[in-house]
C-alpha cells in the first residue's frame, strides 16, 4: 500500500494540473468556497488539505473529468486519507511528511556534517541523540522517537526500498555519541551497511578542507519516480523545510556531486570506519 503522503502529493498535483488556466477565483465561486481552500487542495505536503468527497465530485464536474480519470482521482483521495504507520506517534508534521516520502522514494542522497544519518543509526546511538537534543523529553517521548527511527530503518532495509547514498563528515564519525560501546557499535553498523546492495557510504575527511557544503549542516534529496517528484529536505530546530522547485533541487544536487567527488571512496571509507571503531 502506497504512503498516504505520496497519495496527498499526487492528488494535489493532479488537481492543480486539471485547473490549468482557469482563474482560481472562478472555480472557488462555482464551488462556494474561498480561493484559499481551492489553493490548499492543490498544495502538496503538510500545508495542503484533502478535499471532502462532495467538493471533490463537484470539482471534477466543473473540470469535466472523464469517468475513468475521476475514479482514479477518487481512489487517490482515499489513499491520501489513510493513516501511515507513523501517524499514531506524536511527531512534527514536517517529520511525518518526510517519513512518508522517504518510504516511497526510489533514491535518496543525503549529507550530514555532524551526525550519522537517521536511516543508519543504531538504537543506542539514536537514543543518545534524542536525549541530548531534547533535554525536556520524558522517557516515553524518547522511547517513541527511537522506535520511529528503528522502524524507518527496518522499512528501508526491506526489499524494494530506496537506494541510499550517504556522505558523512568526519566529525559525525569521530564525535562520541553516548558511550564508547555505543559509538563502537554504531561504527561497526556503518561498516555492515556499507556492504548493502542499496547503500553507498562515503566519508568526507577533515583533510578535504573547504568544501561545497560548508554552509549546510545537512540536507537530503529524495527522488520519487511515481509522482514524479524530487524534493530537498533540510531539518533544524523549528526550521524544517521542503524545497521542490527544480532550481532548488538542481542546486543541492550539484553540491552533492561536488561532495561525492571530494569524499573518500567506499573502500577507503570502510578502512576509516574500522580504524575509528578500534579507537573506541
Amino acid at each position: 500500500m502506497r504512503s498516504p503522503t505520496v497519495g496527498r502529493w499526487q492528488l494535489a498535483t493532479w488537481l492543480a494540473r486539471l485547473r490549468a488556466g482557469r482563474p482560481v477565483a472562478e472555480v472557488a465561486k462555482r464551488l462556494r468556497v474561498s480561493t484559499s481552500t481551492v489553493l490548499r487542495w492543490e498544495t502538496a505536503g503538510e500545508k495542503g488539505v484533502v478535499p471532502g468527497p462532495g467538493p471533490l465530485s463537484r470539482l471534477l464536474e466543473i473540470y469535466e473529468v472523464p469517468d475513468d480519470e475521476a475514479a482514479r482521482i477518487r481512489e487517490l483521495r482515499e489513499q491520501a486519507r489513510r493513516s501511515g504507520w507513523w501517524q499514531p506517534y506524536d511527531l512534527d508534521r514536517h517529520y511525518g511528511t518526510y517519513i512518508g516520502l522517504e518510504a516511497e522514494a526510489t533514491r535518496i542522497e543525503t549529507y550530514e556534517s555532524d551526525l550519522v544519518t537517521g536511516l543508519a543509526q543504531t538504537e543506542g546511538y539514536a537514543r543518545a541523540v534524542v536525549r541530548a537534543t531534547r533535554p525536556g523529553a520524558t522517557p516515553a517521548m524518547i522511547d517513541q522517537l527511537v522506535q520511529v527511527r528503528v522502524h524507518r530503518q527496518k522499512t528501508w532495509l526491506r526489499e524494494g526500498g530506496p537506494k541510499l547514498w550517504a556522505i558523512l563528515g568526519e566529525a559525525a564519525l569521530r564525535q562520541r555519541v553516548g558511550s564508547a560501546t555505543i559509538m563502537r557499535d554504531q561504527l561497526r553498523h556503518l561498516i555492515e551497511l556499507s556492504d548493502h546492495p542499496r547503500m553507498t557510504l562515503q566519508a568526507l575527511p577533515f583533510s578535504v578542507g573547504a568544501h561545497a557544503a560548508m554552509e549546510m549542516a545537512s540536507f537530503a534529496i529524495l527522488f520519487l519516480d511515481q509522482i514524479p517528484l524530487s524534493t530537498v529536505y533540510t531539518e533544524g530546530h523549528g526550521a524544517s523545510l521542503f524545497q521542490d522547485s527544480p532550481r532548488d533541487v538542481t542546486a543541492h544536487a550539484e553540491v552533492f556531486d561536488r561532495l561525492r567527488a571530494a569524499a573518500l571512496g567506499t573502500e577507503a571509507t570502510r578502512q576509516v570506519l574500522h580504524q575509528l571503531a578500534q579507537q573506541q
